[in-house]
């Protein structure tokens, strides 16, 4: 199904299982792409927050799963800490959308301004992240048919998270300039920045784990 040339079932598992997790955290992203861009509409975003939490549920419990079978592995396994880094990280990754997406909801449940400079910052934030994942999505997919892919998906990654880097700035910059005086809103901004923030680097560190791995199934083999 991934284009295994060869490989122990154990391998063939945990790369399987691995794209399951990563599965369910895009499933995670595309519920909070839905409340970003609904944020200024008349649909109820709390109704869509609730699916985000079900989406954490259900990554946190295949996530312990999957430790699980690591450790009954056992210590000669090559490469553990990594499969576990990525697993930790597509659970981590879902809680910072999950932060992200509750303080949206509390913005559009309490009435609270947010002006279109703002929510132009947020949105190319959610653009960037969905592009970072997709880019590592397929390098994770790509990585023991065609981990040279990989290689090349997970810098598209590391640049775009520099534009990350960027926006955030500017964005925060805007921030303080507008909502200065109006503390409750500021706070709430800044913190739905924050987490998205956090993703975009969270999966700059999961590529570098992708990164590490591919180069192994290149010189090694």
């Amino acid at each position: 199904m991934y284009g295994y040339s060869e490989g122990s079932i154990a391998e063939i598992n945990i790369h399987e299982n691995l794209v399951n997790l990563a599965n369910m955290a895009r499933d995670s992203l595309k519920v909070f792409n839905e409340i970003v861009d609904n944020l200024v509409s008349d649909i109820d975003v709390g109704r869509l927050y609730s699916r985000i939490l079900e989406l954490k549920s259900r990554i946190e419990d295949n996530k312990l799963l999957f430790m699980e079978y690591l450790v009954r592995l056992g210590e000669g396994l090559p490469y553990k800490q990594s499969y576990a880094t990525i697993a930790l990280g597509f659970e981590r990754f879902t809680q910072l959308l999950d932060g992200a997406s509750y303080r949206l909801t509390i913005l559009k449940s309490r009435r609270l301004e947010i002006s279109s400079e703002i929510y132009r910052y947020i949105a190319m934030f959610k653009d960037i992240v969905n592009e970072q994942f997709r880019n590592i999505f397929e390098g994770l997919r790509l990585l023991y048919s065609d981990p040279k892919k990989t290689l090349t998906r997970i810098s598209e990654v590391s640049k775009l998270e520099n534009r990350a880097d960027e926006v955030y700035r500017n964005a925060t910059f805007s921030l303080y300039t507008e909502y200065g005086t109006k503390v409750l809103t500021l706070m709430t901004l800044r913190d739905i920045l924050d987490f998205i923030e956090n993703a975009a680097d969270l999966l700059r560190s999961l590529g570098e784990e992708l990164r590490y791995l591919a180069l192994h199934r290149i010189v090694v083999g």
